[in-house]
């Protein structure tokens, strides 16, 4: 009997696994069919999405909507199209923070899946995204890892293209010594390719701006013409684009302008003015006709036109808020009115400064600062001088009264005899004045012998120190750090201590570094372009260096030994900075007054606490060294906010 009940149970327990198995593989069906429907139903929201007629709020909730099925089911593929079309979105609603976020999360996910691809672009996002938030210095940096990452993969495309984006940055940083490297290496990528002509074009345009804005003309019309003849044809030019064709036909008539080529620019601007392309972009009409306006001015102050082209551009650019075009408005305003209403000019020159903040474009601020000061500065000195001709007008009138009142009594009481007595005293004040007068010269000349000697003495003792930190340099180069290198050798050879031969290698490098610091250099003619030389040496992919207006300084006026301290200074600078500083970004400007040449460094390091200054040895072996020639060297620093330093000396 139990036997029988036993046996009896077999046939349910098998049909209750086969009940609840046919179960688990129908829920599994009802599964994958509801979300084979949900994947398909979000098909239609990222279509939506992308159509370009819908605003683009409801455009940017439905790829969040088709993101949020995507995480759910874990779809990469599916993660990745609408993580780029929400980061393009944001974009274009200008909401940049939000961009980077959504970028930072495709750069995690292509990481995570070790998706070159994606990284290259999440890379590019994010570099354009902190671009458009004025974060420069993270920009450039993210676009550095994306021309990293399609260099690997040899991509020269994409690399070209990330270069040219660096060197936008740096052209809006003012650094054109470095814009102009990076565009050269970029245009490597890209010229013996037909694939990307807009990239090619772009770099060849950063090249010839960089070079006008040098002031080599003739290399800037070289490159862009470069530009201009790649765009050959329609199909060409479809590519790179009409309008980028035309910016740069407007870039070549401001080079032509720069020359003073005026008559030539001005025809160029004219036939850009009735372009049927530019009238139908307000930007870039109002472009045109600023420029038209300003090179017109150029061409003849006095004509009637220009005034009022100028106030036209300002503002189409106003109602259409292009604040970068705002700055060349104001600034080509505040030069037209420099001279002729110093009110307007100085309101132009604010206003500019105001748009520049808003941009944080450094070269741009810098300028319109320049303005200001000069502005300022001008109608101070003009309230001065007139204060001082004023007095001197007092005194000439009162010392005239003074001299008719005496002639006039003269006149009426003295008698012939007194005139003669007069007249003999005169004779003999004349030559007492005469004898002061040669005694004063001869002290004049007396002091200024003495002067020059001693000039001459000082010039000898700074040349002296030159040469002699020269022949150190050398010497420690051909001999100490030579034989070091050979001990070196020697022990590797004998396969001694490492510890031993990395402390070598370390007194090796600084005995080469010391050589480098204090290497002869020229003095002369390319004396600026050496400096300039030296300062982008230490720009790194961590550091940037900004170089402002090291040309406009009239280098041959200066002595050889001024510019031997100069550089020893700067250098010194520079070398403090790479050692201590850690900055991610350094400017150097340059600016000359009729009497001195001033030096402004600025750095955003870790700073240093001023006690810590003034025990600093190579700071204050630049303060003696430009006691030398007269100048001054003041400098301020606080722990976490950078340090700053001025350099003046006469000329």
């Amino acid at each position: 009997m139990k036997l029988w009940r036993v046996i009896s149970f077999i046939p349910i327990v098998f049909g209750i696994l086969f009940v609840f198995n046919s179960n688990s593989a129908f829920s599994q069906d009802v599964n994958r069919i509801s979300r084979q429907k949900a994947l398909n139903s979000i098909a239609q929201q990222y279509e939506l999405s992308k159509q370009k007629t819908l605003p683009l709020s409801k455009r940017l909730a439905y790829v969040s909507s088709f993101l949020e099925v995507a995480y759910l089911y874990q779809q990469d593929s599916l993660i990745y199209n609408g993580l780029m079309q929400k980061t393009m979105l944001l974009g274009m609603m200008k909401n940049y923070d939000s961009a980077v976020i959504y970028s930072h999360k495709l750069y995690d996910l292509a990481a995570k899946n070790q998706d070159s691809f994606y990284l290259g672009i999440s890379l590019i996002k994010l570099g354009v995204y902190h671009n458009k938030n004025n974060q420069l210095t993270e920009a450039f940096k993210y676009h550095n890892e994306a021309f990293k990452i399609y260099k690997a993969m040899k991509d020269s495309v994409m690399a070209g293209k990330s270069l040219l984006n660096m060197t936008n940055i740096q052209k809006s940083l003012g650094d054109y010594s470095g814009n102009k490297t990076t565009a050269i290496e970029g245009v490597k990528y890209l010229e013996n390719t037909d694939k990307d002509l807009r990239s090619l074009s772009g770099l060849y345009h950063g090249i010839s701006v960089a070079n006008r804005e040098q002031k080599n003309y003739e290399e800037a019309l070289k490159y862009n013409e470069k530009a201009l003849n790649l765009g050959i044809d329609s199909v060409s030019i479809k590519k790179i684009g009409q309008r980028y064709i035309l910016v740069f036909k407007n870039t070549k008539a401001n080079i032509l302008a720069s020359q003073g080529n005026y008559k030539e620019a001005v025809s160029i601007l004219t036939q850009l003015e009735s372009d049927v392309v530019v009238r139908k972009s307000m930007r870039e009409y109002a472009r045109v006709i600023g420029n038209l306006g300003y090179v017109k001015w150029l061409q003849n102050p006095k004509n009637t036109t220009s005034e009022k082209l100028l106030l036209q551009a300002r503002s189409i650019r106003d109602s259409i808020r292009d604040v970068d075009g705002l700055i060349a408005s104001n600034i080509h305003l505040t030069k037209y009115y420099l001279t002729k209403n110093k009110e307007k000019a100085l309101q132009y020159a604010e206003a500019a400064y105001q748009n520049a903040k808003e941009l944080n474009s450094l070269t741009s601020i810098l300028e319109s600062l320049g303005f200001i000061f000069q502005l300022q500065s001008d109608s101070n000195e003009e309230a001065k001088v007139f204060h001082e001709v004023y007095i001197k007008l007092q005194n000439i009138n009162q010392s005239n009264r003074e001299i008719y009142a005496v002639t006039k009594y003269e006149n009426d009481k003295l008698t012939n005899e007194n005139l003669i007595l007069k007249a003999e005293t005169a004779k003999k004040e004349r030559q007492k004045v005469i004898n002061l007068l040669g005694t004063l010269i001869l002290i004049l000349v007396g002091g200024l012998v003495f002067y020059l000697f001693r000039q001459r003495h000082k010039r000898e003792k700074i040349r002296d120190v030159f040469n002699a930190e020269t022949r150190i340099s050398k010497r420690i180069h051909d001999e100490l750090a030579n034989d070091v290198y050979n001990v070196m050798t020697q022990i590797q050879n004998n396969q001694h201590s490492h510890d031993v031969l990395d402390k070598l290698e370390n007194i090796y490098n600084r005995t080469r570094d010391i050589s480098r610091e204090n290497n002869n250099f020229d003095t002369g003619t390319h004396y600026s372009e050496e400096l300039g030389n030296m300062l982008s040496s230490y720009s790194t992919n961590e550091t940037k260096i900004i170089i402002k207006d090291i040309d406009i300084i009239n280098w041959q006026s200066i002595t050889p030994e001024k510019k031997i301290i100069t550089h020893r200074i700067i250098q010194e600078l520079m070398v403090n900075m790479k050692k201590h500083s850690h900055a991610a970004l350094v400017a150097v400007s340059f600016r000359q007054t009729p009497k001195n040449v001033e030096i402004t460094y600025a750095d955003t390091g870790i700073g240093v606490d001023k006690n810590e200054i003034i025990f600093s040895s190579g700071l204050r072996n630049a303060e003696n060294r430009i006691k030398i020639i007269g100048g001054s060297f003041i400098f301020d620093s606080e722990k976490g906010k950078g340090f700053k330093a001025n350099i003046c000396f006469p000329n």
